[in-house]
């Protein structure tokens, strides 16, 4: 059974909040204007951009959270919490701990889905000339 804990909901939700939150800074408002025009669904663009963000990243934070289970569990087990040993420890700790099986897939699938969201943002930011 896993264990509940607080850094593996915080974590998730300050990185959604504050990226959502990037979208009010007075420097991004050019950007957004630029790749959706200053009134989009004829609300502002920051408002549109902020909702689409609040959809689109709610799989990565959830992706966040199960990580974070994976990364408590290493430090638990006392394993290196160093990039590239963190990321060799989460490819294997579902042998190791088979509850945490379910958040190495959620944790995979969850970098999957915000790279493709990088580069579907960055293709069309190309198109636009951004």
């Amino acid at each position: 059974m896993h264990q509940r804990s607080k850094t593996s909901y915080a974590v998730p939700a300050l990185v959604y909040v504050l990226v959502i939150g990037a979208t009010f800074f007075p420097d991004v408002q050019p950007v957004l204007t630029k790749a959706f025009g200053s009134n989009p669904f004829g609300l502002p663009a920051r408002l549109v951009v902020a909702l689409a963000q609040a959809v689109l990243l709610l799989p990565f934070a959830l992706a966040i959270h199960h990580f974070m289970r994976i990364a408590e569990q290493a430090a638990r087990d006392g394993h290196g919490i160093g990039k590239v040993g963190l990321l060799a420890y989460a490819m294997t700790v579902g042998r190791r701990h088979p509850q945490l099986r379910r958040a190495q897939v959620f944790s995979l699938m969850g970098l999957l889905y915000f790279v493709a969201l990088c580069g579907a943002w960055i293709a069309y930011a190309h198109t636009k000339g951004i």
